[in-house]
């Protein structure tokens, strides 16, 4: 259907569909109607669909948003497949990088929202070459929730010429590529994006995030900001960028600045490179307060200073002379339950400290998932390299122990090679095997073999960038292992995570006197890890109590290992309003005493308060190493009660205003090679209590008193006598959203 001009429109919108039913089917025709010279704001409405079409939106036609008909830019994608080193058709030579561009937007005051530009380009099938997606040019451009997609030179935000400015703003995007993948002259601010380098295959150079040619009399080139830089790449092999002299410009010194971002293991050490004969050290190339794994200090980073850096901030960038400012802060997004946004508070314990920990809060609308089955949870969490901020909305329980067809397994549908239970049973009691070795030979091998498979099937990792939050009471992960491990930045929330057991437990006969059965799954374990906040979860062995199992060799058939441990030189943990329940081993901070083994010794900085502690025999927490601050957690003895807090080696733990009901005042506190603990206004059965003094007394010890630690000030501390009543109201799944 023709569309008259667009002057003659009082409400100017043109539609673009694919399949006929608006007023153009390519987008190029929009534009098109568009008058030169238009002084009114133009909104191009384009429906779902794939166009495949190179688009110019030349600088005399100002005012134009470019609008995909959802809030999904994956459903509207924009794009075209040619690279510069492509033969144009009419044989007059290759396209060239700047023909290459899928789209080339020179129009002023130009605006794009929720679309997909790509270029399309197979370098797979065809080599390795430029192949631009955008190709900017004009003046106070504004994209949001916009998909850059391609490999090599995928953003080019340029200008018209060297002795122009051209400001754009980029807003909740998604830029992705490998080498040179943002670059050009423009002044280009990114705020709040995901900025993604692909992994390119080699073991030390998966190429480079900018490659800016700001010319020098221009302060401001490229600002990422708050912003999340991501790979799937190897540890220490992406570059931040590299400066480029454009056309040979003996002008050019590019200039880039990431500031309060997030930076994954991709991030070099030394990551800013010479390019075309100029030495980075000549360019304008700086960091300010970013985090992550791939955050550091050193030589090869300059780092501004405060005073500097309120000089480079987004409003200043896009000011111009003209005061232009199209910055705004973030709205929220529609989604299940706005938990998944939450971030951990300000001095809300250990996880709080330094970059502070946000999860997934930064996570596109393409990146928020529901799911409810165990396909779709490893399917939303992919792979854990990939940290590209998640959110996770579980609804409903979930079995680990299905098959991804939903079917029920049980422990027989994970024995391989010849294991069973009886055959393991005769192999190696004791009357055979004897009491001075652990199990070896064939149906050992075929026991961690089915372990193997087993732990396969029913562990999930969590990478980094990632909350996780049920929804509603019911939201449960029934016999999973959920392993945070070498992660930043994680939370996890409002879940029931229960009866994590093992199928093939271990009997280790030199463990102890008697011996003792040996499980190897957790229901949580923090490995290796940083920021990472678990709030209002509940913790159990469900239907499947430690009392329920057998006992083989005179020792309990131990089928569950800790609920809850942190471990490997896991740093910056809070753990909050949670409800452990029902089991044995419940929480270690520190797995060896081995000082060099994980480096400890300045790590295991983990939080714990307002968690519900009912009914457990040992380790709450049991601590090595860490600076551990444990306050207002409510404890309750039981049957199988050994201690609750253990002080282990090199432990600096400071207990404060906790209740103690049920445990003798002796019980509360046990010594594994620690020498010292801080416990103040700490209550037994309802009565103020010296903790140190009553295990000291009990134990003919000189247990010290003073960890040689005060946490912050800042804490929010209820009276221990509040306690009872406070916290199992409060802790827990389903406590904190209806």
């Amino acid at each position: 259907m023709a569309t008259p001009a667009v002057a003659d429109h009082h409400a100017a919108t043109i539609v673009v569909a694919a399949d006929g039913t608006g007023d153009h089917a390519t987008v190029q025709a929009a534009v098109d109607a568009v008058p030169s010279g238009n002084k009114r704001p133009v909104t191009i409405l384009v429906r779902k669909g794939t166009y495949r079409q190179q688009v110019v939106i030349p600088a005399d036609k100002p005012h134009i948003s470019l609008v995909g008909d959802t809030r999904d830019p994956r459903e509207v994608v924009l794009t075209f497949d040619v690279s510069a080193s492509t033969p144009k058709p009419d044989g007059s030579g290759t396209y060239g990088t700047s023909g290459s561009a899928s789209y080339v937007i020179s129009a002023p005051d130009f605006t794009a929202r929720n679309l997909t530009f790509e270029n399309a380009y197979d370098e797979a099938a065809h080599g390795n070459s430029q192949a631009v997606a955008v190709r900017t040019t004009g003046d106070r451009q504004v994209y949001e929730n916009v998909r850059f997609i391609g490999n090599q030179d995928t953003l080019y935000a340029n200008t018209p010429s060297a002795t122009t400015v051209a400001r754009q703003y980029f807003r909740d995007c998604y830029v992705e590529g490998d080498v040179d993948f943002i670059f050009g002259r423009a002044t280009a601010v990114f705020d709040n994006c995901v900025i993604k380098a692909l992994n390119r295959g080699s073991a030390d150079n998966n190429g480079y995030v900018t490659a800016a040619s700001t010319e020098l009399s221009n302060p401001y080139g490229f600002l990422i900001y708050r912003s999340h830089l991501t790979s799937n790449a190897p540890a220490r092999t992406v570059h931040l960028g590299r400066p480029w002299p454009a056309g040979g410009s003996a002008t050019a010194r590019g200039q880039v600045l990431v500031r309060e971002s997030w930076l994954g293991q991709q991030i070099k050490d030394a990551p800013w490179t010479d390019m075309s004969g100029l030495n980075w050290r000549e360019a304008r190339l700086s960091e300010y307060r970013n985090h992550g794994p791939g955050a550091t200090v050193n030589d090869d980073r300059p780092q501004l200073t405060a005073e500097q850096a309120a000089a480079f901030t987004p409003e200043r960038y896009l000011a111009g002379s003209d005061g232009w400012n199209p910055v705004r802060r973030h709205h929220p997004r529609p989604e299940p339950n706005r938990l998944g946004r939450e971030v951990l508070l300000r001095d809300d314990g250990w996880a709080a400290a330094t970059t502070g920990t946000t999860g997934g809060s930064a996570a596109r609308p393409e990146n928020v998932h529901v799911v409810s089955t165990r396909a779709q949870l490893r399917a939303a969490l992919g792979d854990p390299a990939d940290n590209t901020p998640k959110i996770i909305y579980l609804k409903g329980g979930i079995d680990a122990d299905t098959s991804d067809s939903g079917a029920p397994l049980t422990c027989a549908d994970y024995a391989v090679n010849g294991y069973s239970l009886p055959a393991y049973l005769a192999a190696y009691d004791p009357a055979v095997w004897g009491r001075t070795s652990v199990p070896s030979g064939p149906l050992e091998d075929a026991r961690r073999a089915s372990y193997n498979k087993m732990a396969q099937h029913v562990t999930v990792a969590i990478g980094s960038n990632v909350t996780i939050v049920g929804l509603g009471r019911d939201a449960a992960l029934k016999s999973f292992g959920l392993r945070i491990s070498n992660a930043d930045n994680v939370i996890v929330r409002n879940l029931t995570i229960t009866d994590t057991s093992d199928c093939f437990p271990q009997w280790d006969p030199t463990d102890g006197a008697e011996g003792n059965w040996n499980a190897s799954f957790d229901n949580v374990e923090v490995s290796g890890s940083t920021h990472v906040w678990l709030d209002h979860n509940t913790l159990n062995d469900g239907d499947n109590p430690d009392s329920g199992q057998p006992s083989y060799f005179g020792r309990p058939f131990q089928v569950h290992d800790g609920l809850l441990d942190v471990v490997r030189g896991s740093n910056y943990v809070t753990l909050s309003w949670n409800h452990l329940s029902g089991h044995d081993k419940v929480t270690l901070i520190g797995n060896t005493d081995n000082p060099a083994r994980y480096g400890e010794a300045d790590k295991l900085k983990v939080t714990l308060h307002h968690n519900y502690f009912e009914g457990l025999g040992q380790r709450a927490p049991r601590v090595r190493f860490g600076q551990v601050h444990v306050y207002n957690n409510y404890y309750t003895g039981g049957a199988t009660h050994g201690y609750s807090i253990g002080v282990g080696f090199g432990s600096k733990v400071y207990a404060e205003s906790n209740a103690f009901d049920g445990i003798a005042a002796a019980k509360v506190l046990t010594v594994f090679g620690g020498t010292a603990i801080t416990a103040e206004d700490n209550l037994v059965d309802g009565v103020p209590t010296d903790l140190v003094g009553a295990y000291n007394a009990a134990n003919g010890t000189t247990l010290g008193a003073d960890a040689g630690w005060t946490p912050s000030p800042h804490t929010r501390i209820h009276p221990a006598k509040a306690l009872k009543a406070l916290v199992p109201a409060g802790a827990g799944a389903g406590r904190k959203i209806a």
